[in-house]
């Protein structure tokens, strides 16, 4: 991360004037999603703890808006089940952390599927959707029109399925509207590496800057796509969630995960042709949360999960 005038302020702020800074964390898409949106890094200082440092990519200006990201932060900071927030420069997309010990790690499929650490993130979700409003109160379906407008030009290459799958959520998006939605703070981000895992099994959530004000069947949804393809370990997780198996939030959150995979969908294709950081698989990473949204909307439980909504 290259220190300029604006990473120091943002350094001396936290009392780290004179802090290093260490390398940049890899930016990688698939087949883990981390270090995309954001160059990362860890700040450093003499007889100081150390901090972590995000300071978002030119290219992810269109999706991201700092000053939700510090919002939504902030408060899953104060909650205790995210890192604490210590500074906020919005203005040039600078966010800075209390930074994780060794002792966490990002978290993985297998881990996260654990019974007692499946249980703590899916309670880590739950506490923040006790926080306080949020600003950002577009929902995914909001957002796929929004994605969808971005990328209604010549040089976003879309695979034809692209237009079925996005008149399936159209139709998902009418059933849920018609059922009612009542929207709380959620985190809206299923991706494994957004979840730090650490001594216990405890979890810390990271990454905010697409949580919003949403249903809270999206954020279920979002770990049921990630994590649990079989219906029967969903409604057990749901259980864990809810306190009971409900066969209508299965529904209800299958469909919110498969358009959550046709936003980030877009969000692939838009960024594979406009990014100039070409090493990132944006197309590759796009065509596999294209995919996944297929399997729900193309699949034999489809029709009756939207009648069940």
């Amino acid at each position: 991360m290259q220190v300029d005038d604006a990473i120091r302020a943002a350094l001396r702020a936290v009392g780290l004037p004179g802090a290093a800074l260490s390398p940049a964390i890899g930016g990688v898409v698939s087949p883990i999603h981390r270090a995309v949106e954001n160059h990362c890094c860890f700040a450093i200082g003499e007889g100081s703890d150390p901090v972590f440092v995000k300071r978002r990519h030119d290219d992810m200006a269109v999706f991201i808006t700092p000053e939700h990201a510090a919002e939504a932060s902030s408060k899953a900071g104060e909650l205790g089940i995210a890192p604490r927030l210590l500074h906020a420069d919005p203005a040039n997309g600078i966010l800075v952390f209390e930074a994780l010990g060794e002792e966490w790690a990002w978290g993985h499929a297998d881990v996260l599927r654990r019974p007692s650490v499946l249980e703590n993130l899916l309670l880590a979700k739950r506490a923040f959707h006790k926080a306080a409003p949020l600003s950002e109160t577009r929902s995914v379906f909001s957002l796929i029109a929004d994605y969808r407008q971005l990328a209604d030009a010549p040089d976003v290459i879309l695979p034809a399925p692209v237009l079925t799958v996005t008149a399936a959520a159209a139709q998902i998006a009418a059933a849920i509207t018609a059922a009612g939605v009542d929207t709380v703070a959620c985190h809206a981000d299923g991706a494994s590496s957004n979840v730090m895992v650490g001594p216990g099994n405890t979890v810390r959530l990271v990454d905010f800057e697409w949580a919003r004000q949403a249903d809270p069947a999206h954020d279920l949804g979002t770990v049921l796509a990630e994590l649990l393809p079989f219906d029967g370990e969903a409604l057990l997780a749901i259980e864990i969630a809810t306190g009971r198996p409900d066969a209508q939030m299965l529904a209800r959150a299958r469909l919110y995960g498969a358009a959550d995979d046709l936003m980030w969908a877009l969000w692939g294709f838009i960024s594979a042709a406009r990014s100039p950081r070409k090493h990132v698989e944006f197309f590759k990473y796009a065509e596999w949360r294209l995919l996944r949204a297929r399997t729900v909307v193309e699949g034999s439980h489809f029709e009756t999960w939207l009648r069940k909504v």
